[in-house]
């Protein structure tokens, strides 16, 4: 097998003509990855082809392309466009309800942990009345691959039920915060538009992220792949990064 690509929690090799094996580094479940996967690839949203999943190990569709963040170096004065078809790839993933058998809790969240004590609306009993949807929590920039086919999305490892409001919040956090792993005179380049993308992003998201912004928050602090530049960035800056965005106060 020849490795093709690497992330920071999984190794990518291709396998045969059209396949990839996405096998994971540590003891992490593919199985309800690639049950999403096929489940969004019966309703229409754009994901690789699952072929077969074993323990750590995934087999789908290589799907050749440049990713979103690829065409942002190049074309950094795209940012418009390139914000808007994210917002749009998530808000039509937010059209899906969750189904019965996917829970909060992902196959690569860490311990487990369930963070979703405020995943609903409170209803006239006082009680939380859910509203599932199917969250990729994990949905950037270089997560989206620009194939002949049109925008894929890939890395469903933090796929899991959730609110939309949430799920556009990770995204924020990640596009401001993630640390760049390219040469000094590309993140120098690309660093002014950070903002500018995520502005263009949140016209055609379809959710208030400010309503997921502390779960958002607690969600990535567990993610073990976190560098301690992005650690610090969630502890200080995190909090207070969607203020410039909005000029009327949330909604309580």
């Amino acid at each position: 097998m020849e490795l093709i690509a690497q992330g920071r929690s999984a190794d990518v090799y291709e396998v045969e003509r059209g396949r990839v094996l996405r096998r994971y580094r540590s003891d992490i479940d593919a199985g309800l990855e690639a049950r999403v996967m096929l489940h969004l690839e019966e309703r229409g949203f754009p994901v690789p082809h699952v072929f077969d999943a074993d323990g750590t190990d995934l087999v789908m569709e290589r799907v050749d392309g440049g990713t979103l963040f690829e065409a942002l170096l190049h074309e950094p004065g795209q940012y418009r466009r390139y914000g808007r078809l994210l917002g749009e790839l998530h808000e039509r993933l937010h059209r899906l309800d969750a189904p019965a058998w996917l829970g909060s809790v992902s196959a690569g969240q860490v311990g487990g942990a369930d963070i979703s004590g405020t995943d609903g609306a409170r209803g006239l009993d006082g009680g939380y009345v859910a509203r599932r949807v199917i969250v990729h929590r994990d949905l950037h920039p270089q997560n989206v691959i620009l194939s002949e086919r049109g925008p894929v999305v890939i890395d469903w490892t933090d796929v899991g039920a959730g609110t939309a409001a949430m799920d556009t919040a990770i995204t924020v956090i990640l596009t401001l915060g993630a640390e760049l792993e390219a040469p000094a005179e590309v993140v120098e380049r690309i660093e002014p538009f950070r903002a500018l993308f995520v502005d263009a992003y949140l016209e055609t998201c379809g959710a208030d992220p400010r309503d997921g912004l502390d779960e958002a928050i607690a969600f990535r602090a567990l993610n073990p792949s976190n560098t301690a530049t992005e650690a610090a960035w969630l502890r200080a800056s995190a909090p207070r990064c969607l203020d410039s965005y909005f000029l009327e106060p949330r909604a309580v």
